[in-house]
C-alpha cells in the first residue's frame, strides 16, 4: 500500500487512492475521457478490457505501446481474486521499476492527482478515517465512481466543512447513517455553490441546527433569491476583466461565483461587493 505524500519513485500518492488491500481508485485512468464519463456506466465493457489488458501483461513483461489517452492497455487487475484494479506499471506492482513510460503518459500519471486526493491530504487522520468508513464495502467500481462513492462529494466540501463533521461524529458511520443524519451535505447541497455559505454559517451553527429542514428551507430560498439577482446583474462578456479565481477572494467564494450566478470574471470591487451582500444574507438568516 502506497504512503500518503510519498514521492519517492518519481509520483505524488495519496492514501484516498489506495487506502486499504481491499480498496482502490483508479477513476483517473486512463488519462483522458469526456467530461462526466464514470466507469461504473461502463462495467461490462471495462471488466472485459481488464481481463484481458491483465492477461496481455502476463503473456508479455515487457510489453510496449502508445495509447491514445482514452485507453491504456497499462489498466488491469491487481490481485488474483481480480477485486483490485489499478496501473500494472505502477512501480508498486514491480518490485521499485516505474514502467508508465511504456504508455507514453507515465510523466502525466506521476505528476497529476484528482482534485479530492488532493483535498483528503490535507485533513486530520479523524477526518480522514470518517471518510474511508463511508467507502466500507464499495467494489472497485463503485469506489472509483464518482456517484457511487460518497467521499467524493464530501470532499468538496471545505476542510472546515469536513473537520465540523468529523467532530460532530467521532465514532465515525456507515453511509447509510450519513444518508439519513446528513442529507443536506450528501445530496441536497451542491459543494460548489454553497460551500462558502455552509462554511460560513458553522461559525456561529451546528451541523444539526443547518440541516435542520425549516432552516434549510429558509436558507435555500434566500439563497435562490441571490443568485438570481446576482445572474442578472452581471453577464460577464469575455473581455480583459480577470477571471475570479484570479482575485483576492476565498476560494468557496469564489466557486460560488463561478458556480452559483455564473460569474468568470469580474472585478475586484464587484466581487467584494458580491461578498458583502452574501455575508449580510448569511448573518440574518
Amino acid at each position: 500500500m502506497l504512503v500518503s505524500g510519498d514521492t519517492d519513485k518519481g509520483g505524488v500518492y495519496s492514501g484516498l487512492c489506495r487506502p486499504a488491500e481491499d480498496r482502490a481508485c483508479f477513476g483517473c485512468c486512463p488519462p483522458i475521457r469526456p467530461a462526466g464519463y464514470d466507469h461504473l456506466d461502463h462495467r461490462a465493457a471495462m471488466e472485459r478490457a481488464l481481463r484481458e489488458n491483465t492477461e496481455a501483461k502476463a503473456a508479455d513483461e515487457n510489453r510496449f505501446g502508445w495509447i491514445s489517452g482514452d485507453r491504456c492497455w497499462g489498466l488491469g487487475y491487481l490481485d488474483p481474486e481480480r477485486r483490485l484494479v489499478g496501473c500494472m506499471l505502477h512501480p508498486a506492482q514491480n518490485n521499485g521499476r516505474d514502467l508508465r513510460d511504456q504508455t507514453g503518459y507515465g510523466e502525466k500519471c506521476r505528476r497529476e492527482l484528482c482534485r479530492e486526493a488532493v483535498r483528503y491530504e490535507r485533513l486530520s487522520s479523524d477526518a480522514k478515517g470518517m471518510i474511508l468508513d463511508l467507502t466500507g464495502g464499495l467494489d472497485a467500481f463503485e469506489y472509483s465512481s464518482h456517484r457511487a462513492n460518497p467521499a467524493f462529494r464530501l470532499l468538496l466540501w471545505s476542510d472546515a466543512v469536513v473537520e465540523k463533521l468529523a467532530q460532530a461524529e467521532p465514532d465515525g458511520f456507515n453511509r447509510d447513517a450519513y444518508f439519513q443524519k446528513y442529507q443536506f451535505l450528501a445530496v441536497r447541497l451542491d459543494p460548489l455553490v454553497h460551500g462558502y455559505g455552509v462554511e460560513m454559517l458553522l461559525r456561529r451553527m451546528e451541523l444539526a441546527e443547518i440541516g435542520d429542514p425549516a432552516f434549510l428551507d429558509r436558507y435555500e430560498a434566500g439563497m435562490g433569491d441571490l443568485i438570481s439577482r446576482f445572474t442578472k446583474r452581471i453577464n460577464p462578456p469575455y473581455d480583459n476583466r480577470p477571471f475570479v479565481h484570479q482575485l483576492d477572494i476565498q476560494a468557496g467564494l469564489v466557486s460560488f461565483l463561478r458556480h452559483g450566478p455564473g460569474w468568470q470574471r469580474t472585478l475586484q470591487s464587484e466581487a467584494n461587493a458580491a461578498q458583502r451582500e452574501l455575508d449580510a444574507l448569511l448573518d440574518h438568516l
